[in-house]
């Protein structure tokens, strides 16, 4: 029988892999201050892991607008996500990357109320 390395059969169970970024511009610029962002992810690499928060941070690096848009289907699988949309109205024309805070899924008529973050530069 083949036995399992003890540290590789830990990794194998635990939730996932914790990943810590930190912004060295953001750290110069707001000192103490500065948000470090730390997340757990299921991610395979710690490579994989450090571009997403990178991804994250990158987002995070400009003053965000609060915009609630009446979306289709149900998102509350989203809050936490950065997702993509395209609308005529409020400037999505192109589609804009953004960060869904807030989720009211109404079943009964097929529409969610979605509240995002968006990057205003």
């Amino acid at each position: 029988m083949a036995s399992v390395d003890p540290i590789f059969a830990q990794w194998l169970q635990d939730d996932g892999l914790w990943q810590t970024n930190v912004d060295a511009a953001l750290t110069a610029r707001w000192g103490a201050k500065a948000v470090t962002a730390e997340r757990m992810t299921a991610l395979a690499t710690q490579a994989g892991a450090g571009a997403e928060l990178a991804r994250r941070a990158a987002f995070f690096s400009v003053p965000l607008a609060v915009d609630e848009h009446l979306l289709a289907g149900a998102w509350s699988g989203f809050v936490g996500q950065i997702i993509t949309i395209t609308a005529a109205q409020l400037g999505y024309a192109a589609g804009a990357d953004v960060f869904v805070v807030e989720v009211d899924d109404n079943r009964a008529t097929g529409l969610s109320r979605v509240t995002v973050l968006r990057r205003m530069a």
